[in-house]
């Protein structure tokens, strides 16, 4: 027997993109839709067992447009993704403002193992990929430097 937990919320955005989309829920299949959650799509057919306080509609289903996110209001920089990883990472970052850029990645002695960004960006949200092919499995740390922002981040390389 199949056990579907869906637990979602949706934002509403001024930039919204429209899917047409059509779900299907076979006999067998058990569907608990978590208060305040919707599942929304052109056409939904459950054969299976509904449950739950959220709702099943069949609207269009309204996507946010990662492009359209805007300016950031502070500097940030978030957890790579995936972490661990092999042999590549994503590291993201948001900048308020243009700004002077460095992006490094540091080894546990605090050597420079890879300088991702040295250089002038816009105001906006960024993402830089790291492979880590050549080097050996563990810990590293990835910090940005923009002038009034440092922060620093731990990852791990798995081989």
């Amino acid at each position: 027997m199949k056990i579907i937990v869906i637990v979602l919320s949706m934002i509403s955005t001024s930039s919204l993109l429209y899917s047409q989309s059509t779900i299907v829920y076979d006999a067998g299949t058990s569907i608990d839709v978590g208060t305040g959650a919707d599942i929304c799509a052109d056409s939904i057919t459950v054969n299976g067992t509904y449950s739950g306080s959220g709702t099943l509609c069949n609207a269009p289903v309204a996507v946010e447009n990662e492009d359209d996110l805007g300016t950031p209001k502070e500097f940030s920089l978030t957890q790579n993704f995936p972490n661990p990883f092999n042999p590549s990472t994503t590291i993201r970052y948001g900048l308020p403002n243009r700004s002077h850029v460095t992006l490094s990645v540091f080894n546990t002695l605090g050597q420079s193992v890879s300088t991702l960004v040295n250089g002038e960006q816009e105001a906006g949200y960024h993402e830089v990929k790291f492979d880590g092919s050549g080097l050996s499995s563990g810990v590293y740390f990835y910090r940005i430097g923009t002038g009034s922002f440092v922060q620093t981040r731990k990852f791990l390389l798995l081989k």
